[in-house]
């Protein structure tokens, strides 16, 4: 009978052991609030840092380009600028306010529910708009090279399009400020500094709301913008193809000059293959930076009933997968373009510029006179009197005659 209580007595002693040591672990985490531990703690953030610090300033500086100048603002411009400032939105807003909840135990930002349900809305407003803006451009480039004999869409249109855009994305985004909800437990530890603890959670009015939701996301975030995109980039790619070879065939016919016609194949074949690059390019990054984000959100709600530090790890992988679109769009939106480019060009050289002028090196000329283009867009100076509220629509057409002969350069 003595040893049974002997042996029960180091039992309990071991059981009292064992759960002080686990109270006193989740006290630690408690206290530092980490979810997730070192060294992916450090590597998440530098990483994240690394993604917002350049997608903030590719995107800032597509918003100055059209900014700092009325020739920039055009309608399709409009449609990279909506997609800049979503893109901002992603870096400065969803990718820090995601990071903040991959790493922390519990809700950092106090007792106020609004900003839980406000931040949860945003977020999943600036990723709809940044997909349907993608989709927007690809479709309005579709009608220009496509059908070039049509009416060019007009700023107001551009303006009714692009408010409908963020309407549209506001009320998929909804049933996050729906269901987002802040709740409280009083611990009181006093000793910790830690009064309280606060949770933000989806708590859906249905059992499998938040998979039926996943879905819904998953089409319309995703499926349905790659394959609208894919189709319109698939007919412009024909399209430049059957007007390259209709092209070629007129000038064999006609030209008088022999020499010249290989120059001519060759850089139509040249700028036909890099446009067919950017297309291509433009397609797959976006298949691809999106789908594992998509595909996790999914899989998670079906098949996770618990959430551990390498679930998390794996998330933010994915999260910064699609987050890096934001890095990438002004790149393909942006620095690819001819206008833009020169735009780009200035911004960054301005200090060295005015330096120039100051000097008495300017000779009187404008600054933008003294950065060339490769591309054959006309060069429109900052202070040229000649200008009017007519040149944004010269310009305009210069750029539908750029798209329809097939210019990388606006495309």
């Amino acid at each position: 009978m003595d040893v049974v209580l002997s042996r029960l007595n180091i039992s309990l002693d071991n059981v009292t052991l064992s759960t002080s040591t686990i109270r006193q672990g989740l006290i630690e985490e408690y206290s530092n609030n980490r979810k997730v531990g070192e060294p992916a703690y450090h590597i998440l953030i530098v990483l994240y840092s690394i993604l917002i610090i350049f997608g903030a300033t590719g995107n800032s500086l597509v918003v100055m380009a059209v900014a700092r100048k009325p020739q920039m603002r055009t309608a399709r411009n409009m449609f990279i600028v909506n997609l800049a400032v979503s893109d901002l939105l992603l870096c400065l807003v969803t990718m820090p306010l995601t990071l903040v909840e991959i790493l922390t135990k519990y809700w950092p930002m106090g007792r106020l529910p609004f900003l839980c349900k406000s931040i949860g809305t945003l977020q999943a407003t600036s990723i709809f708009v940044s997909t349907i803006s993608i989709t927007a451009i690809a479709l309005d480039r579709y009608q220009v090279i496509v059908y070039p004999t049509r009416d060019s869409l007009q700023r107001m249109g551009a303006i009714v399009i692009l408010t409908g855009i963020w309407i549209i994305s506001l009320v998929l985004a909804s049933p996050m400020f729906i269901t987002r909800r802040l709740i409280h437990y009083d611990v009181n530890l006093p000793s910790l500094g830690i009064e309280y603890i606060s949770y933000c959670i989806e708590d859906w009015p249905m059992a499998r709301g938040r998979v039926y939701y996943s879905v819904f996301t998953l089409c319309v975030q995703y499926l349905l913008p790659i394959l609208i995109v894919s189709i319109a980039y698939l007919r412009i790619y024909l399209k430049l193809k059957h007007r390259l070879v209709v092209t070629t065939t007129t000038v064999s016919t006609n030209s008088n000059s022999m020499d010249s016609q290989p120059v001519r194949e060759r850089e139509r074949g040249r700028r036909m293959q890099r446009t067919n690059y950017l297309l291509i390019s433009i397609a797959l990054i976006f298949g691809i930076s999106w789908l594992p984000l998509n595909l996790f959100n999914l899989f998670a709600d079906l098949y996770l009933s618990g959430i551990t530090q390498e679930i998390m790890v794996a998330y933010a992988i994915c999260h910064m997968m699609g987050m890096s679109s934001a890095c990438s769009n002004p790149l393909l939106y942006g620095w690819l373009n001819d206008n833009f480019r020169k735009e780009f060009n200035e911004i960054l050289c301005r200090k060295e510029s005015s330096s120039l002028v100051a000097n008495g090196a300017g000779g009187g000329k404008t600054v933008s006179r003294k950065i060339r283009t490769t591309g054959p867009a006309p060069e429109v100076t900052q202070h040229n009197p000649n200008w009017n509220e007519h040149s944004d629509e010269s310009l305009n057409q210069q750029d539908r005659m750029k798209l329809c002969n097939g210019d990388e350069d606006s495309v």
